[in-house]
Formats: C-alpha cells, structure tokens, sequence
C-alpha cells in the first residue's frame, strides 16, 4: 500500500507512468536481485523491505547480490511492526497460552511465512529461541498464499504486516494474539506487545526505495527529494498513519548507516538463536 500511493503521486511528479511489478519468491530475493542487476538509470528501483537487505545477508551462505555493494539506498520512507495473527478456531487468544501450548506439544503447532528469510519468519523464530519452544514451520511463496491457508485453516499460524492485520482482524477473518513492537501499537492497543511476555523482544520493519549501484549522486538526490516531499504531504502521512506505520523520510545517507547498523543487529541475533538457511 506504501509503495503504491507513493508511486501515484510520484507518476504525478514526474508526469510518467510508474509500474508496479510484483516479484515474490525467496522472501523478497528475487525481486531484490532483479534491480540489483538492472542498468543504474533510475528506471528501476526496488521498494525493499528490511528482511531482504539485512536479513537474507546473514541467514543464507549464498545470496546472488551484496546488499550493501549492488544496492544504492535512496530513502526510507516508512517502518511499523508485524502482527501474529491465527485462525479464529486456535486456542490461543495471546502469545503467552500459544508459548505454554507448544511447550505441551513441541513441534505440532505450525506457522506460514511469506518465504524463508523473511521477517515473518524471523519473526517466530525469535520468539521460538527466546521462550525455548519448537513451532513448525510452513513456508509459502509469499504472504497471500500463506494468509489464505490460514484463513482456510490448513495451518495456525502466520506473522503479518500491521496494515494487512488491521484489515484482517476487523473482518474477522483472523484474530490479533500480539505485536512485535516494543510495546503495544496505536492501532491495535488492545493486542499484547510480544515483549509483555518475552521482555527485550522488538522486531519492527522498514520499507524503503533503493536503485542499483552505480547511480549518480544526482539522480539519487532527484528521487530522494520527490519522495521525500511525497512522505512530507500531510494527506500521505495522514494515509501512513491510519495503515498503523510511522513516515520517516531520512537522506541516503541516514539510510545506508541504519542498513549497516541492521545487519550488525540482526548477525547477532540470527547467530544467537543458531538459524542458517541455505
């Protein structure tokens, strides 16, 4: 939803159209390794999530870019957290019952990511290390697949974007069991923070524009302040806000030392909780 009112806006901008293209797979990797290997021109840009820059880096001994060399960061345009969400029929109504369910039958309960590598996989898998429990896990080729079994009931389980859980919850399709922020969201002050019960959880996701290496500093600059004004409008922060994420609008600059900062972060966690995917 980011990605497509600021691509609105910016075709408006720029009096061209912006398209769109989905790449699932890999949790993000192969969509992320298409621009990486785009022409530097500005044409193609990704609208990245963490999970594939910070992430996949440092689960998987071989990934077919270099996040912080193939990759040049433009802007960050927004960040908010994830939701686990389940099947209204799942006993658990909170991630506390969930924790002392999988004690009493280690490796029964499952969960669907959109990909492993992905935040929502790495999402589950911190709290599997942190509360010391064995939940199994399904992954699928992206998040629409995998919401649409556990809708179905096929599997429990599945962490979400906030926005995508606001609306999946107030439908009734799924129930909210906690947030991985901090503390509680905003939008959902009546859902647990996860770090109620595991204390020091926080996983929270950023969403940002990045273009290959190699583009000129000028070109950079030229995207950066087109979007950077698009997030500034008080209709899209409004539009941000009522999704439950937060603006942020940093420079390149900013945005490449959080990115070597998130891959520092996330290298001592992935290494503290022994997860390797290859």
């Amino acid at each position: 939803l980011t990605a497509r009112t600021v691509a609105q806006k910016l075709g408006e901008n720029l009096g061209q159209s912006i398209v769109i293209e989905n790449k699932p797979g890999a949790g993000g990797v192969v969509a992320t390794e298409a621009v990486a290997k785009s022409a530097p021109d500005g044409y193609t840009l990704l609208f990245a999530a963490d999970a594939t820059i910070t992430i996949a880096p440092n689960l998987f001994s071989s990934i077919p870019y270099n996040a912080t060399k193939d990759l040049t960061p433009i802007i960050n345009a927004a960040s908010g957290p994830f939701v686990l969400l389940a099947n209204p029929s799942f006993p658990a109504n909170d991630i506390k019952t969930l924790i002392a369910m999988a004690k009493q039958q280690p490796g029964k309960i499952t969960y669907a990511s959109s990909g492993a590598g992905g935040q929502q996989h790495l999402s589950m898998e911190t709290v599997k290390h942190m509360a010391d429990v064995n939940i199994t896990h399904v992954p699928y080729k992206g998040f629409g697949q995998g919401v649409n079994d556990v809708m179905a009931g096929h599997v429990p389980l599945i962490f979400g974007g906030i926005t995508a859980s606001i609306q999946l919850t107030k439908s009734g399709k799924l129930k909210a069991l906690a947030v991985t922020s901090a503390k509680r969201s905003k939008a959902m002050p009546q859902v647990p923070a996860i770090a109620e019960t595991l204390p020091g959880f926080r996983i929270d996701a950023w969403y940002g524009f990045m273009g290959p290496a190699g583009m000129p500093k000028e070109l950079v600059k030229k995207i950066h302040d087109d979007v950077a004004s698009i997030i500034k409008r008080p209709d899209f922060q409004a539009r941000i806000t009522a999704d439950a994420m937060e603006p942020v609008a940093n420079t390149p600059e900013e945005f490449a030392t959080q990115i070597s900062e998130d891959l520092n972060e996330w290298a001592k966690l992935i290494k503290s909780a022994q997860i390797k995917l290859d």
